[in-house]
């Protein structure tokens, strides 16, 4: 996911960490730390917490998306070249890192993140693995050849997937050895925000996409029917949890998440109103905090419904 801002090399960083850290989208990884501890939280709810596995699971989740990040920035950039000073492929336009070292720095963090899975998967079992891998796989493949998910019309579903199913109910199934019900409800609400800032990406560089021959949900679907999408995505988010609770999977704390009901609607409004990718940004960035207040909401609420208990 690109981040467009400024338009002026000033702009860019100059320190070696806040380079990378740009280069990485420092900012996206709130979503797969929302994704971990949202599953790890309700698993402390449900009687299994172990601070080392949860440390653990956030560590390989963290450094597989920032590994994911770096190789789209190093197959992307002469695709979507942008002339936003920081935007995450600008440390390659202005000569802050070369394509290279974006290249292996992305291979160092799938290669950090598989350490910390080999790690989990000492204290929890092999089938960390099988999501661990996948989970790499997915991540390398999402940009790179020759799958390229996301030139496929699959980057909205890969990351539904991988940032809901795959992370909430793989750091659940760390603590407790299963999954639970209630993790499947919390996973199919975290995934689809995730997912649904991926496709407020591609609304806004939708004119880019079509012109690069770029498939994606939005280009599928067309521009009025990806903003119905989108709204979509996000009532089933809650939708999820609300059920959830009814079905008592969740505790009654869990609505908390509704108090997060009026930060959905902003961005949305500007997705419906706007085509110019300026706005449709502003729309990406509300949409990011929308995902990170909505997610730690929950996890108060799972605390509170624990420390209750």
């Amino acid at each position: 996911m690109v981040i467009p801002m400024a338009s002026s090399a000033a702009n860019t960083p100059s320190h070696p960490i806040a380079v990378w850290l740009q280069a990485c989208r420092v900012q996206s990884l709130a979503i797969s730390t929302i994704g971990v501890w949202s599953g790890v939280a309700l698993a402390a709810y449900d009687g299994w917490f172990d601070p080392a596995k949860a440390l653990l699971a956030w560590l390989a989740s963290v450094l597989i998306q920032a590994g994911t990040n770096l190789i789209n920035v190093h197959h992307n950039y002469k695709a979507h070249s942008t002339s936003d000073a920081r935007a995450s492929s600008a440390v390659l336009r202005f000569g802050l890192l070369t394509s290279s070292q974006v290249r292996n720095g992305g291979l160092a963090c799938f290669g950090a993140g598989m350490t910390a899975g080999i790690a989990l998967a000492y204290l929890s079992g092999p089938v960390i693995l099988a999501i661990g891998i996948p989970s790499i796989a997915a991540g390398y493949f999402y940009a790179g050849p020759p799958v390229r998910l996301g030139y496929l019309g699959l980057g909205v579903v890969t990351v539904l997937i991988f940032m809901g199913p795959v992370m909430v109910c793989g750091s659940y199934f760390v603590m407790a050895g299963h999954v639970s019900a209630g993790a499947v409800a919390l996973s199919i609400a975290i995934g689809m925000l995730a997912a649904s800032v991926m496709h407020i990406n591609d609304l806004r560089d939708y004119d880019a996409d079509r012109k690069h021959g770029k498939r994606t949900l939005a280009t599928l679907l067309g521009r009025g029917a990806a903003r119905w999408a989108l709204a979509a995505m996000v009532a089933v988010a809650f939708k999820a949890v609300l059920g959830g609770v009814l079905a008592a999977w969740l505790p009654l704390s869990a609505v908390v998440v509704l108090a997060g009901v009026p930060l959905a609607v902003p961005p949305l409004r500007l997705v419906f109103r706007e085509t110019d990718p300026a706005a449709l940004n502003r729309a990406w960035f509300a949409q990011v905090r929308l995902h990170l207040i909505f997610g730690l909401l929950l996890i108060a609420g799972l605390a509170a419904a624990l420390w209750i208990r």
